[in-house]
C-alpha cells in the first residue's frame, strides 16, 4: 500500500491498493504461510514455505533452501518476498531435479538483512565489527533451524541463496553460522572481507554484475580476494555485461545441480 496527498481538495491521503503480478500470487497459492515470532527478541517475522508435493512420500529426508528477498521484498503482507528467486527455486530447473523444501522469510518495512545505518545505496562491504549481527537475520535462522525440525529436513542439505539485500544477509548468514550450512549461491551481495576466514571450507559460488551501482562489483571483488588468499572452495564469477539484476543468469539448472549436490559431511 501506498500513500498520496493528491486527488482531494482537503489534502486528506488516499491509499491505493496495488494489486501483485499474477505470477507472484500464484507462488504464493503453491506455498503455507505463517509468521514466527523470535522466542529471544520477540521479532516479528512472516514466512512462506514451499512443500513439494512429493514430501513424506518417501523415507529420505528432504533438502531445504533459506531464500533471503532483496530490497524489494521488505514489508508485512507476507507476500513481497516471493520475487524472481523464490520464481526459480520452484520452477523445474530446481524442482525437476529433487523435491526440495524453500523458506522465504520476508524481513520488515525500513529494515535490511545486515544493520546498514542508510537505505540509500550503494551498499559496500561492511565491518562486523561495527555492524553487528541484525535482530532480522538471528529471527529468520531460529525460524530456518524451526521448520527444518518440523518437516525433517536433511540436516546435512540445508542450503542458502540471496541478491543484493538478500546477497548481504546471505554472506552475514554464512560467516555468523558457517557449521548450519552445506553451500550458498550468492548474487550481488556484499559482507565483511575479515570474516571470510569462517568459510573457506564452504562450497559457494557467487556472482556480481560488473555494472551493478547498487551493490558494486568491488564488493565481490574484495571478498574473492580475501578468499583466494586463503585458498576458500568458493568460486567467484563476474558478469561482464550485467547489471543489478542477474537472477536469470545465474539460477541455472546446473547451479541448482551444484548446489544440490553438496552436502555436509561433518
Amino acid at each position: 500500500m501506498i500513500s498520496c496527498g493528491g486527488g482531494m481538495r482537503t489534502g486528506a491521503h488516499v491509499t491505493i491498493k496495488r494489486e501483485k503480478p499474477h505470477w507472484q500470487r500464484s507462488l504464493a497459492s503453491r506455498m503455507g504461510a505463517g509468521v514466527y515470532t523470535d522466542p529471544v527478541s520477540g521479532n516479528i517475522m512472516p514466512w512462506r514455505l514451499y512443500v513439494p508435493p512429493a514430501a513424506g512420500g518417501g523415507l529420505e529426508r528432504l533438502p531445504i533452501v533459506l531464500a533471503l528477498h532483496g530490497g524489494a521484498g521488505r514489508g508485512d503482507d507476507n507476500l513481497s518476498q516471493l520475487d524472481e528467486s523464490v520464481d526459480h527455486l520452484l520452477s523445474d530447473a530446481c524442482q525437476g531435479l529433487e523435491p526440495v523444501l524453500v523458506l522465504a522469510p520476508q524481513a520488515g518495512i525500513r529494515t535490511h538483512w545486515v544493520n546498514y545505518p542508510s537505505f540509500d545505496p550503494p551498499f559496500t562491504n561492511f565491518d562486523q565489527r561495527v555492524i553487528a549481527e541484525s535482530k532480522n537475520l538471528q529471527t529468520a535462522i531460529r525460524l530456518l533451524r524451526d521448520v527444518s525440525h518440523k518437516h525433517d529436513a536433511d540436516p546435512s542439505r540445508i542450503y542458502l541463496t540471496g541478491m543484493s539485500m538478500g546477497g548481504e544477509g546471505s554472506w552475514d548468514a554464512l560467516t555468523y553460522y558457517p557449521d548450519l550450512f552445506a553451500a550458498a549461491l550468492i548474487l550481488n551481495g556484499a559482507g565483511d572481507p575479515r570474516a571470510m576466514g569462517r568459510v573457506t571450507k564452504l562450497p559457494i559460488r557467487f556472482y556480481h554484475g560488473r555494472a551493478d551501482k547498487i551493490t558494486p562489483v568491488a564488493n565481490s571483488r574484495e571478498l574473492a580476494a580475501r578468499l583466494h588468499e586463503l585458498g576458500a572452495l568458493a568460486r567467484y564469477t563476474e558478469l561482464r555485461w550485467a547489471g543489478h539484476d542477474i537472477r536469470d543468469r545465474v539460477y541455472t539448472r546446473a547451479n541448482f545441480a551444484w548446489l544440490l549436490q553438496q552436502r555436509r559431511t561433518d
